[in-house]
């Protein structure tokens, strides 16, 4: 049940799900329990030994994570789509597929390779992914994307040129970046 308040300016919307109250609260006791742990370390050894074996990993690993969402969701080609325009089957598609090499694509079960898979069904195991993705690109071949980029590569590519995007000539609600090479 989604209950929404309107004010002048902005509007403010909860979502009421059953036993959502509680899973929150019992979150909230997990990262106050996680940090009273950490500081218990750091009070037994040092806060740099915490920091050191906890903290760098966990940094390492987010940017990992963030640069790989990053591109899979972004590239030169990856169209967005307004309100008016946008689908499931077209938000699904705009997501871009890219081979991370060997190592990584076993590592991460190939979802680098097969993420628009995901987009289409979330539900499918990833030891199904592979043939899903043959299917979409089968069956979408002009709305299928793939970037054989190599990643440091398609990285620097995304990050210069997906700054903004601009609306596309003749398209009712269609968005692509904006490419000013000059």
């Amino acid at each position: 049940r989604l209950t929404c308040i309107t004010h002048t300016r902005t509007q403010t919307c909860r979502m009421r799900v059953a036993g959502l109250q509680m899973r929150v609260l019992h979150s909230q006791w997990g990262i106050a329990v996680t940090l009273l742990g950490l500081a218990k370390w750091a009070q037994l050894t040092s806060v740099g030994t915490v920091l050191k074996v906890y903290g760098l990993p966990l940094m390492m690993v987010n940017v990992w994570l963030v640069l790989y969402t990053w591109l899979q969701h972004t590239d030169v080609d990856v169209p967005h789509y307004d309100s008016n325009e946008y689908s499931f089957i077209k938000g699904a598609l705009s997501t871009i597929d890219r081979p991370y090499g060997p190592v990584l694509n076993l590592l991460h079960h190939g979802i680098g390779r097969t993420h628009v898979a995901h987009h289409v069904a979330s539900n499918i195991p990833h030891y199904h992914a592979w043939r899903a993705t043959e299917a979409i690109e089968k069956a979408f071949p002009s709305h299928y994307l793939y970037d054989p980029t190599p990643i440091h590569r398609a990285l620097m590519r995304v990050a210069s040129k997906c700054v903004a995007v601009q609306k596309l000539p003749g398209a009712s609600g269609a968005y692509l970046w904006v490419n000013d090479d000059k």
